[in-house]
């Protein structure tokens, strides 16, 4: 135990002297996986519009950015220094060329870094979306919509910040996906209905669990939005730790940015280690969990399946109703 700590610690040290490794994929085959994936985002540019001009649609995206909005999110002003910067000001989310123009995400490449990842960590192949139904939760400005549609998905977007839905919803109808893509702006908790329910082949959960205050709940509806058979990724923010732990965070925490930027980052409610989260995905009704620490990314990587209905242990739930 004590050689695992040392060889851990070992490691982060390494990573705060040269950053993170020069790859941030799990191996050469997921690097491989991406320039793939990245050949198939790259429909997306403006030769390819439907019913939108080029010019029309570049202003429409660009007149977005950076604008601040806090009313059409709902916010009132006594309220904003206890909101997210990101809810009240626009940011784009991953990196995007549009051939005539292009623009930088706050998250750069991410949306083809974890894809190749999950695929890699967990033996899926590219053609693991084709035709299923895929609920993609947290879409933000539209990165993994768009790439989980051109892996052949169909796929209903939820994003609980207005302005993202609708920036979302905007980049399908205007690449010809509004048929296969259905964005709602709605949060993970709203999802609690049966229009939700079952509906579903596969989730897309990256990068949202460790936002949300109540993420057993969560996952819970995210199990029942699953078909019997049906399976959900899960990326996370955490502590790499074997114990079963998670870090509580809460909003006041920001790891960098400035008010005055409204570009905060951080943000974030309970930290799980890879076992915490395996263990909270099995209590909403999981099986063939896995769940692990991926070292060049410093995120929690799991996967799971929904092998049959289950019931959930109900002592304290917050929703106690919840099926």
């Amino acid at each position: 135990m004590f050689a695992r700590r040392i060889r851990r610690l070992t490691a982060r040290l390494r990573r705060r002297v040269t950053g993170i490794a020069a790859s941030p994929f799990a191996s050469p085959a997921a690097a491989a996986c991406a320039d793939t994936l990245r050949q198939a985002f790259a429909v997306y540019r403006t030769d390819r519009l439907v019913g939108i001009e080029a010019g029309a649609f570049a202003h429409a995206i660009q007149s977005r950015l950076d604008v601040v909005d806090p009313g059409a999110e709902g916010y009132r002003s006594e309220d904003l220094e206890q909101q997210r910067d990101f809810s009240v000001k626009f940011r784009w989310g991953h990196d995007h060329d549009f051939g005539a123009f292009a623009v930088a995400g706050e998250m750069g490449d991410r949306h083809v870094e974890l894809m190749a990842n999950f695929m890699a960590l967990f033996g899926l192949s590219s053609e693991h979306f084709r035709g299923k139904d895929v609920l993609d939760v947290g879409c933000w400005t539209g990165g993994t919509t768009l790439l989980l549609a051109a892996l052949g998905a169909n796929v209903v977007a939820v994003e609980e910040v207005r302005k993202y839905a609708s920036t979302t919803q905007f980049l399908a109808t205007s690449f010809g996906l509004a048929g296969r893509v259905e964005v709602r702006p709605l949060s993970i908790y709203s999802c609690n209905t049966t229009a939700f329910r079952t509906r579903f082949d596969s989730v897309y959960f990256p990068g949202v669990v460790y936002h949300l205050s109540d993420p057993l709940i969560a996952l819970r509806i995210l199990y029942n939005a699953l078909r019997v058979g049906g399976d959900i990724l899960v990326e996370s923010a955490g502590i790499d730790l074997e114990a079963p732990y998670c870090r509580f965070d809460g909003s006041r925490i920001v790891h960098k940015g400035t008010r005055e930027a409204l570009n905060r980052a951080g943000w974030n409610w309970f930290m799980p280690s890879p076992s915490a989260l395996a263990r909270m995905m099995q209590e909403a009704g999981f099986t063939d969990v896995q769940s692990l620490w991926h070292g060049p990314a410093g995120r929690v990587f799991a996967y799971g399946r929904k092998t049959s209905p289950v019931a959930i242990c109900r002592a304290g739930l917050s929703v106690p109703d919840i099926p």
